[in-house]
């Protein structure tokens, strides 16, 4: 059975964090896909630890835009990683001890080679044993070329969990074979819910920021439709705390 978001491993995962009492996250948002909101989720997830005044560092291995580096250039790193210096600094900087929670925007047209280095490297092996908890956000597709790439994924990875991104604003629900989630069990999914095309279109501005949303900065937004959005991000880090409580991170 290949790694997944599962009890046993929580449980590892938390007994590591009692035993250390510094377990990071490192997040991984990928597909090999285009127009999923890989950089939607990867906005998210650093606002969330921004707005938390938590230390987050974030990666942008895109090469298309508009880019993570270009709504959050404070707290992201553009990266190579297409010869051996880039990937150098790259994977150490990933496992620094200065940089808080890791979160890394991973390009399609790199999504394979990245994951080849890492395995070639034992790099999510080298994570673990430095007390950074690795989790791949894989964004679900229809594309037949994405099941099949989280297949591998789930195969082959041994040291780093893998979890299912639903995101309803860009791509279809598909389920790759995961039952619903329960009660006091771990997620079998992180969902992105739907939301309608004005805010979508507002929050893809490259001012826009949740955490400011977050914190009740004033918008040009009706009340409605302001707490209409507010709703929609507090649904999303929910989430995202769950996820690191029971990854051991919180």
């Amino acid at each position: 059975m290949g790694p997944r978001l599962d009890a046993a491993k929580i449980s590892r995962g938390q007994a590591h964090h009692v035993m250390t009492d510094k377990t990071t996250p490192l997040y991984v948002v990928c597909s090999p896909c285009r127009h999923v909101g890989k950089t939607l989720v990867s906005r998210l997830l650093t606002e969330f630890h921004v707005v938390n005044d938590r230390p987050v560092a974030a990666f942008d291995l895109a090469d298309e835009g508009p880019q993570l580096a270009d709504y959050l250039p404070e707290v992201t790193t553009i990266a190579d990683i297409s010869d051996t210096h880039g990937q150098m600094a790259f994977f150490d900087r990933l496992i620094a001890d200065d940089v808080g929670a890791r979160i890394i925007d991973l390009d399609r047209r790199v999504f394979n080679h990245f994951f080849t280095v890492a395995q070639k490297i034992r790099f999510f092996e080298e994570a673990r044993h430095r007390s950074i908890e690795p989790l791949i956000l894989f964004i679900t597709d229809p594309d037949p070329k994405s099941a099949k790439a989280y297949a591998v994924l789930r195969n082959q990875l041994s040291q780093a969990s893998l979890l299912p991104v639903r995101n309803q604003i860009e791509a279809a629900d598909v389920p790759y074979g995961d039952a619903p989630s329960k009660v006091n069990r771990a997620p079998t999914s992180l969902d992105i819910p739907l939301l309608g095309f004005p805010l979508r279109a507002l929050m893809d501005r490259q001012s826009f920021s949740f955490s400011q949303l977050w914190r009740g900065s004033p918008t040009d937004l009706p009340v409605s439709a302001n707490h209409e959005l507010s709703c929609w991000v507090e649904c999303i880090f929910f989430q995202f705390r769950l996820l690191e409580l029971l990854l051991g991170c919180a």
